[in-house]
C-alpha cells in the first residue's frame, strides 16, 4: 500500500474545505464570490484563487463535485438510462442549489460542455442498442432527445414547472424513454 504524499493529501483536503463551502454558500442563496467562498471555507483568499484562478475553474471543480455524489454511471439500454435518472435525479435533490448553479452560471455551462463528447456517446449507445439500424441522422437526433431527457436539465424544469422531486421527476422520464421506444422510434 502506497501512501498519499502529505501535500496532495493537504491540497485534497483545502480543495475539498473550498468546494464544501462553495455548497453551503450556494444552499444558503448567497452570490458566489472568491471572498464569500473563501469565508465559506475558512481560507485566506489567495487560497482559493491558487486553487481556482478562474471561475470557470471552479465551476468545473463544483461540476466533477456533483458528479462524484452521482457517479455518474452510464448505460447502453433504455433500462439502464432508466435505472440513471431514478438514481441522479434524487441525488440531484439533495444538491439542488449547487445543481442550479452550474445549469445557470455561464461558466457551468463551459464546465458541463467539457464531457459534452461522453454523454452524447452514452445517449448514442442506448439508441444503437434499443433501435439498430437507425440512419445516422435519426439516430443523432433520437440520441439528443435521450441526452436531454436524461440531464439535470430535465429534472430542473419538472421541478421548476412541474413541482416534482427527484423520485417523480425520474418516473416521468421513465415513461418517456419507455413510449419513447417502444414503438421502435421510426
Amino acid at each position: 500500500m502506497s501512501a498519499v504524499p502529505l501535500r496532495e493529501a493537504r491540497q485534497a483536503v483545502v480543495r475539498d474545505r473550498v468546494l464544501d463551502g462553495v455548497a453551503d454558500l450556494l444552499a444558503q442563496g448567497e452570490d458566489l464570490t472568491y471572498a464569500k467562498v473563501a469565508a465559506a471555507a475558512s481560507v485566506p483568499e489567495r487560497t482559493v484563487y491558487r486553487y481556482f484562478p478562474t471561475r470557470r475553474d471552479l465551476m468545473t471543480a463544483v461540476v466533477a463535485w456533483v458528479n462524484e455524489r452521482t457517479g455518474r454511471p452510464r448505460g447502453t439500454t433504455r433500462d439502464e438510462a432508466i435505472e440513471l435518472v431514478r438514481q441522479l435525479f434524487p441525488i440531484f435533490d439533495e444538491v439542488a442549489p449547487v445543481v442550479r448553479e452550474v445549469l445557470m452560471a455561464p461558466e457551468g455551462l463551459a464546465a458541463r460542455l467539457d464531457d459534452n463528447d461522453e454523454r452524447r456517446a452514452a445517449a448514442r449507445a442506448v439508441v444503437d442498442h434499443e433501435v439498430p439500424g437507425l440512419d445516422d441522422d435519426t439516430g443523432r437526433r433520437l440520441a439528443a432527445v435521450v441526452q436531454v431527457l436524461t440531464s439535470a436539465a430535465t429534472w430542473q424544469t419538472l421541478r421548476d414547472y412541474w413541482d416534482m422531486d427527484g423520485a417523480e421527476a425520474a418516473e416521468t422520464v421513465a415513461v418517456a424513454l419507455t413510449m419513447l421506444f417502444a414503438g421502435g422510434a421510426r
